[in-house]
């Protein structure tokens, strides 16, 4: 059998830095401090990224990621390519 995915409007920003999003914690603030190591996804120091808590637990967020607040409340980050793939502004 095939499905498809029901159309659901969802709440989003894009983080792109410290600040942008309260539900994002520092990085570095959660494990041992990060100065010049790198994130293997992005490639940018990881003092830059952030963190945000999912049903999963907490997952890292890159500069550009977008946060989603999916139909129960739920945060997920999404990569800025895979976010412009899947969701259309309404």
């Amino acid at each position: 059998m095939k499905y498809r995915k029901k159309p659901v409007i969802i709440n989003t920003e894009q983080w792109m830095k410290h600040g942008d999003n309260d539900n994002v914690s520092k990085y570095c603030d959660t494990i041992l401090y990060v100065e010049h190591d790198l994130c293997p996804v992005c490639k940018k120091e990881l003092f830059e990224h952030g963190l945000v808590e999912t049903l999963e637990g907490y997952h890292r967020v890159c500069p550009g990621d977008w946060i989603i607040t999916g139909v129960q409340g739920e945060r997920y980050p999404c990569k800025n390519d895979i976010f412009l793939k899947t969701y259309d502004e309404v």
